[in-house]
């Protein structure tokens, strides 16, 4: 049922924060119905639908034929390296990343500060990173923004497959100048964020502050990470959020390190990891 919600809802050319708005709801929560983390009830049915304009029972029509996708394992001694390629009616964004490269990257997405953002991204996480974004942009960047976040994490996700040997936790405290800012993450396939990062103003140049959050949030759901993000204090807007990406990035490194003890080993004494805890 969950992955029928979410074609209908990109069918009709719908984000999560879209559809969350229509049925007053977080882009968090409706995430969590997505993916099956959190119950379906009733009411949950006849709200999704309204927002979808379709009945309740067209959530539970051909479930058999959106069964949920099995993460592709990469071959023994293969690279870890995925392509996505995502299309709406609002933006066309292709991402290519290599997880075991050295921080090689080549991003355009039409917006200047977001591409120095995961330029850092790359950089400091060493992951290969290949953007092509475009969108429509003249409406505003937060389409673009968004999507981009869904794409990247996406491609991570893939390629990480079945998340045997990496060392799952990452964290990393990083300063800029006068700010302090700690990323704390889980590779653990269950995706929440956690922001306490606050800005000064609405804008650094063009783009808007509060698009950054959209981003972070993205990037955790698709990616399927748990992610804490906090600027322990500072004042310099473009300190803070650089600092941010250049922490989730040292934090990223270090959780999807292949650990040499437990290679071929699934980090969770489950021996499997998503779901409930």
């Amino acid at each position: 049922m969950s992955n029928r919600i979410r074609y209908l809802r990109e069918q009709q050319g719908l984000n999560q924060t879209e559809l969350a708005g229509r049925i007053g709801t977080t882009a968090q929560q409706l995430g969590h119905l997505e993916a099956g983390r959190r119950r379906l009830t009733q009411d949950w049915m006849e709200r999704i639908a309204e927002g979808l304009s379709c009945r309740p029972a067209d959530l539970l029509e051909g479930q058999a034929a959106f069964p949920a996708p099995a993460p592709k394992t990469p071959a023994k001694g293969a690279s870890r390296t995925a392509t996505v390629r995502r299309e709406t009616k609002e933006t066309a964004i292709e991402v290519s990343v290599d997880l075991d490269g050295s921080g090689i990257y080549d991003v355009d997405t039409g917006i200047g500060f977001l591409d120095h953002m995961l330029e850092q991204l790359s950089r400091h996480s060493l992951i290969d990173l290949t953007v092509r974004a475009r969108g429509d942009l003249h409406i505003d960047f937060h389409h673009t923004t968004e999507d981009s976040g869904i794409v990247i994490g996406e491609a991570v996700a893939e390629a990480l497959g079945d998340l045997k040997g990496i060392t799952r936790y990452g964290a990393a405290t990083i300063p800029m100048d006068e700010t302090l800012s700690r990323v704390t993450l889980d590779v653990s396939r269950r995706p929440y964020l956690i922001w306490r990062v606050e800005f000064t103003q609405p804008k650094l140049g063009d783009f808007d502050t509060e698009l950054f959050k959209e981003w972070f949030q993205a990037f955790a759901q698709a990616a399927g990470i748990t992610l804490h993000v906090e600027v322990l204090y500072g004042d310099n807007n473009h300190h803070k959020i650089e600092s941010c990406f250049k922490a989730l990035a040292r934090a990223l490194r270090q959780a999807i390190e292949i650990d040499p003890r437990k290679a071929d080993a699934i980090p969770s004494t489950k021996g499997t990891l998503g779901g409930s805890l």
